[in-house]
């Protein structure tokens, strides 16, 4: 009998050569092995969603929830199929999830994807009057690992990271250019954080949060008068935020306007662009620059 293991390793390898099919045969076979494997479940359904099969993929989601009722990874999935209602942001667990599994190959894997936000932020940072002087605070909200670090230290006089996932703060550490790389839930963050923050950059970071409100009264409260706020999101439309198949949120411009207006900012720069590749078509998104009223 071939041990669940091997199953797995097989899986890996047709992943990387981008056999989806066979990744999914061999984690099929993983299932049968070790029954109790959560972990299978979870990547079944993460191949087979992706792959554009939701039928089957819902059906290992809730073959994990039927073993594990509160896996919020299995939730979610099933969220991003449809079959469930959509919360506010994404839930810890899945970040956690989603970025501590991946945090070796994040950087490589999006740049193959074709993401390049954190260039475009930097770019509008200089377009709206930013010096390479060292005079400024800049705080990296989910910055991961470490990313947008070297592209914003000349930037700053102060560079602070902040991110949930341990494994990828210890790869930003690891860039050294950080002043300070702080573990937390970004919204718990900002709720103890004075106001003395020249620039936030949060690339990769909206498109995890629907509701807006929480996060752009944060923002409000750590930034100086005058301060810049650089993001990026995936476009959507309508004056709601949306929900995909890829499990992130989308926001139109309206969406961001409802957020950021009332709470003392002005949009100054929006440029759409392509966020990255999906399945093999691009995803339309905007990099956008605000400013906290003076």
């Amino acid at each position: 009998m071939i041990d669940a293991a091997v199953y797995w390793r097989h899986a890996r390898e047709a992943l990387e050569r981008g056999d989806t099919g066979l990744a999914a045969a061999c984690l099929e076979n993983a299932v049968r092995q070790d029954p109790a494997d959560l972990e299978a479940y979870r990547a079944l359904g993460r191949i087979l969603r992706f792959s554009g099969r939701p039928d089957e993929a819902a059906t290992w989601y809730r073959r994990c929830l039927e073993i594990a009722p509160a896996d919020a990874v299995a939730t979610m999935g099933l969220v991003a199929l449809g079959q469930g209602p959509v919360p506010e942001r994404l839930p810890n667990d899945v970040v956690l999830y989603v970025f501590d599994r991946n945090a070796e190959s994040y950087e490589t894997n999006m740049r193959g994807l074709g993401y390049s936000a954190p260039e475009v932020l930097l770019g509008l940072l200089r377009a709206e009057g930013g010096a390479e002087d060292g005079s400024l605070d800049v705080l990296d909200l989910g910055c991961g690992s470490g990313w947008c670090g070297p592209l914003f230290r000349p930037f700053a006089r102060r560079l602070v990271g902040v991110d949930l996932s341990p494994r990828m703060l210890a790869i930003a550490a690891g860039k050294h250019v950080y002043d300070d790389l702080i573990q937390a839930e970004i919204l718990e963050y900002l709720a103890c954080t004075a106001g003395s923050i020249d620039v936030v950059v949060a690339a990769n970071v909206l498109v995890y949060f629907g509701d807006l409100a929480s996060l752009a009264e944060g923002v409000a409260r750590v930034l100086r008068p005058g301060g810049r706020f650089l993001f990026d999101v995936e476009k959507g439309e309508g004056p709601e935020p949306g929900f995909n198949v890829s499990g992130r949120y989308t926001h139109s411009l309206a969406v961001l306007e409802s957020a950021l207006l009332p709470r003392g900012f002005t949009l100054s720069r929006v440029d759409e662009t392509v966020m990255r590749t999906e399945l093999g078509a691009p995803v339309a998104g905007l990099c956008c620059a605000v400013r906290r009223s003076s």
